[in-house]
């Protein structure tokens, strides 16, 4: 998570968002950088509004304009099944070694959910869990990211150039017809949040 004062702005840090290259992109530019490990770097919605937006209350008058990007959520969970495949997770309950990703999905629509498919959500993320309609005030689609990042440029007054950090493995996840339906039931909060979402500056 990026606080910049100035513009009195909060940039979330959605996983599997291109977050990496939005933090190392936007750091030297911020005035506070929440990152390392994945609880502060990936702090949710509900953390910021229960402790760190009443800690820059204490510096600003008004509370900050939030922004985040959210993805399509069957690419989401494609994100994570295709980097959860990785060697440095062999041997381990979290791989998806030897799983198709219709057995990744599967296991995320099942409760209580498997290791493997234990990746939280984005609606979970993105919005208060006992507050109605509070969430981040401005979400931008992940696969509209040029035109985020020239909101940004113009919002912030600086030149962005991307690196590609922390890309997960590239093959193709095919899902079967009945667990995509399941998985738009399932996660209908989340692709409500995705088709509100802004991909125009």
């Amino acid at each position: 998570m990026l606080y910049f004062q100035k513009q009195n702005l909060v940039l979330f840090a959605t996983p599997k968002t291109a977050s990496t290259s939005l933090e190392a992109a936007l750091a030297p530019h911020a005035d506070i950088v929440l990152q390392g490990d994945p609880r502060i770097k990936h702090c949710t919605f509900h953390r910021y509004r229960w402790r760190f937006e009443k800690f820059l209350r204490i510096f600003v008058d008004t509370p900050p304009e939030t922004v985040a990007m959210i993805r399509e959520p069957e690419d989401w969970l494609s994100s994570w099944f295709r980097f959860r495949h990785g060697s440095w997770l062999d041997g381990t309950a979290r791989s998806t070694r030897g799983l198709s990703f219709d057995d990744f999905v599967a296991g995320y629509i099942q409760q209580p959910k498997p290791e493997f498919a234990a990746v939280g959500s984005q609606s979970a993320f993105l919005t208060h869990p006992n507050i109605a309609d509070d969430q981040v005030q401005t979400l931008w689609r992940y696969d509209a990211m040029p035109a985020f990042t020239q909101w940004l440029q113009d919002r912030l007054g600086v030149v962005l150039d991307l690196p590609q950090m922390n890309v997960s493995p590239s093959f193709d996840t095919p899902l079967g017809d009945d667990l995509r339906v399941r998985l738009q039931a399932h996660c209908a909060r989340d692709y409500a949040l995705y088709d509100g979402a802004r991909s125009t500056p």
